[in-house]
């Protein structure tokens, strides 16, 4: 053991298995529950600080002396918000006031400091988020594992004790076996984060009676595919949670399996391939194929599923098992029309220089829908430098910008200099024009030839210009304040509708620009341009195309909300980057919280959201 966690030791045990916390007892329960007197209407004074809270979050500006003034107000529903964004903003100068408020008697402001100080990853708070888990409230105590795995290196001590490091029976015998299985869980998962992750250490929570904590311990192990935890991970294959059983089919990639273990491995496969979750069957799909044309006859159930998102993961490994056989490409060919998946089953006959499908694609160079050209630009792009101007310079007169779009973004890196002369001519002609992408891209492909200093604008960014504080006030009055009506989101689909429940409280700035959109008209007759199956469905792109978007940023707004299947989620391009597009959440995705906002949830219309497949319509989003 590392010299400094041995000192480290004896105080986290302590902590962890002696203490109770002082003042942790009885709390009072989550915002969602409070007391009705928080209907009541705000006074000016509340208002004002509110928004002016809400300002602070929007412009990324602290404001110590309006933080120092919210964390003594008598509401506490306003501190825990305080706390929050003490530690979205990373005032680290009030990160002690955080470690204070983890025995602060109110559940609600204990649990989002703990959050807090995860989402700053402050190093200093291991000790006192260890205590939170010998004896805070569940809330608090998930939250203080949560936080120790943002944390990482510096928490592996406080991990490991409390998972029982060393002990023949953890789930009966160490700090979290006290605990109920939420907290369980939670420390579970917390060691996702640790590199190396402690495999041995989450292996034996998989004997857990909890499901709960038997689905972390498996979504560490498949997440992270580690061979040390393959044969564990065998024992659980049958396990009547589907997530369990997903992310056992994750982890069953040759590589993980090894020598040893490909026979069970292949059996337990085969069985996943046929689930009753298609969850399941896309995962295992995926996994299968890494045992290559060996894995033929499983791939082939996999492309007849009945879900198009399995076929599609299915789709993706054909060149591993099919080769270069062109009957087995052309039956496949014929028997599935859609789309996504013949777009898939090109880029691996381009990959094999299979000639097979070159008469079909040369139609869609003319098809009515872009979708179509954009397939066919893909197909003649290839491989070689050629290939990619050739591609460009048959589409770059398209009357889709879209297409324009993606015939420019195949010019760029290109290694061969013998081309620049035509990659240059390409680029002055849609240096002008009418579409700002294509002409942005342009500019790009000409800056080698560009032989004008210009000076980089200084204007301020538009994510970065506060409000007038009489904005920031209607958006508090309007979805800020505790009991007001939170809205309802529907999208109208080609499948049917999902029904979405909107988080106007934890997210009123993100929430607000999705409800304005969604009245203005801004998400109609658009497609579902990325969809990642068992993982997301994104949409909100007025393109099409996945470069689009309202013309204004949005800055993350983080909650304790996590994502779980079916959360709605602001898509972005890196920190406050935020626009109009937004993801949904096939199944719990625990790497992604404290990274990305979520803003709502699925409350209906699962099935019609598993159906949906990349470039299928989004017709309209509706606010009820």
């Amino acid at each position: 053991m590392h010299a400094d966690r041995a000192l480290q030791r004896p105080l986290i045990v302590a902590a962890l298995l002696g203490l109770s916390l002082t003042g942790v007892g009885c709390a009072s329960v989550n915002a969602n529950g409070r007391d009705a007197a928080g209907l009541a209407r705000m006074s000016a004074r509340d208002l004002r600080h509110d928004a002016q809270l809400l300002a602070m979050l929007d412009v990324r500006r602290a404001d110590t002396l309006l933080v120092d003034t919210l964390l003594v107000d008598a509401d506490p529903d306003r501190r825990a918000r305080t706390a929050l964004a003490i530690g979205q903003l990373r005032i680290r100068a009030r990160f002690p006031q955080l470690r204070r408020l983890l025995t602060d008697g109110d559940t609600l402001i204990a649990a989002n400091a703990a959050y807090a100080l995860g989402v700053a990853k402050d190093t200093q708070a291991v000790a006192a988020l260890a205590r939170a888990i010998g004896g805070a409230p569940d809330p608090v105590a998930r939250e203080a594992a949560w936080a120790l795995g943002e944390i990482g290196e510096p928490s592996r001590t406080a991990l490991s004790v409390a998972l029982g490091d060393g002990l023949t029976a953890p789930w009966r015998a160490s700090a979290a076996a006290v605990r109920s299985a939420s907290v369980r869980a939670a420390l579970v998962l917390a060691t996702v984060k640790l590199r190396p992750a402690p495999i041995a250490l989450v292996v034996p929570w998989l004997a857990d009676t909890s499901a709960q904590v038997v689905r972390a311990a498996t979504y560490v192990i498949g997440r992270l595919r580690a061979p040390a935890g393959v044969r564990a991970l065998l024992a659980v294959r049958a396990h009547a949670d589907e997530e369990v059983r997903q992310y056992v089919a994750r982890a069953l990639t040759r590589t993980a399996v090894g020598d040893s273990l490909v026979a069970l491995a292949r059996e337990a496969l085969n069985a996943f391939v046929q689930d009753p979750d298609w969850r399941v069957r896309a995962n295992a799909a995926g996994s299968v194929s890494t045992f290559g044309a060996s894995a033929l006859d499983a791939v082939q159930i996999g492309l007849a599923d009945t879900v198009a998102n399995v076929r599609v993961v299915a789709t993706d490994s054909l060149s591993v098992v099919f080769g270069r056989d062109a009957g087995r490409w052309r039956r496949a060919w014929e028997r599935d029309t859609l789309l996504a998946v013949r777009r898939l089953m090109l880029a691996h006959v381009r990959q094999l220089a299979l000639p097979i499908f070159d008469a079909e694609v040369s139609t869609w160079e003319q098809h009515t829908d872009w979708r179509y050209r954009i397939a066919a630009l893909e197909h003649r792009a290839r491989a070689t430098d050629v290939d990619r101007v050739v591609a460009a310079e048959a589409f770059i007169a398209d009357t889709d910008p879209r297409i324009r779009t993606a015939a420019l973004q195949r010019l760029a890196n290109l290694a061969n200099d013998s081309l620049s002369a035509r990659v240059r001519l390409l680029a002055v002609r849609a240096s002008t024009d009418r579409d700002a992408i294509v002409r942005s891209l342009a500019e790009r492909l000409l800056a080698p030839w560009d032989s004008i200093t210009r000076s980089p604008r200084r204007a301020t960014p538009d994510s970065l210009v506060a409000r007038p504080l009489i904005e920031y006030e209607r958006l508090v009055h309007r979805w800020g304040a505790l009991g007001s009506p939170q809205p309802v989101a529907v999208i109208e689909t080609d499948y049917g509708v999902v029904t979405l429940q909107l988080y106007g409280r934890e997210a009123p700035l993100v929430v607000e620009a999705f409800v304005r959109l969604a009245q203005e008209g801004f998400y109609r007759n658009t497609v579902f341009h990325r969809v990642v199956p068992n993982f997301v469905v994104q949409d909100g792109d007025p393109r099409g195309d996945g470069t689009g978007g309202p013309g204004f940023s949005l800055r993350e707004s983080f909650s304790r909300r996590r994502h779980e299947r079916g959360c709605l989620g602001l898509a972005t391009s890196g920190p406050d980057t935020g626009g109009s597009q937004y993801y949904l959440c096939h199944s719990s995705q625990p790497h992604l919280d404290g990274a990305y906002t979520v803003f709502g949830t699925v409350l209906s219309g699962f099935d019609v959201m598993d159906r949906i497949v990349q470039g299928d319509r989004m017709l309209r989003i509706r606010v009820q």
